[in-house]
């Protein structure tokens, strides 16, 4: 059978470092959007950019023919993901410091395993991201968009 993307399976790979994880203990590790009511302090949304109203786009990918003859394929993806934090107050500094916090531990985490256990050859890094802080009437939440990079062969 043809492997048509790595992709499930990286966000699979993903999914089981973050959970396995020491430095995570107390935090949700959420494969793509939320779907349920129970409420969260601190979360890593793994396919999901953590926005409840965004338009949940969970990954971005492109493939090019890796040699002549057409038997491979490069495969360039990122991960869209979010480090959250939420806490009924107002002060923003603990809220953000939190969120760097569970963020550093997620690198450490891809660092530690930059193939995400996928065949060879396969890089992973952290892209890109972003700081969002959003006042609720339930108080502060923090959230931290960013994208792990993938290029591997299929």
């Amino acid at each position: 059978m043809t492997t048509t993307s790595r992709i499930p399976q990286a966000i699979d790979n993903l999914l089981a470092l973050l959970q396995a994880a020491p430095g995570l203990d107390g935090v949700k590790v959420i494969d793509g959007p939320l779907v349920t009511s129970d409420p969260l302090k601190e979360a890593v949304f793994v396919g999901f950019d953590g926005d409840p109203d965004g338009e949940g786009q969970a990954v971005e990918f492109t493939q090019t023919w890796a040699s002549i003859g057409q038997r491979s394929r490069a495969e360039t993806f990122t991960i869209r993901c979010a480090v959250a934090v939420w806490r009924g107050s107002i002060k923003v500094r603990p809220v953000r410091v939190r969120a760097f916090e569970v963020l550093g531990v997620v690198e450490d985490v891809v660092r530690a395993s930059p193939d995400l256990g996928l065949p060879p050859p396969t890089v992973t890094a952290f892209a890109s991201g972003s700081l969002v802080l959003d006042q609720r009437s339930t108080g502060l939440e923090c959230r931290i968009p960013f994208d792990i990079a993938v290029q591997t062969r299929i």
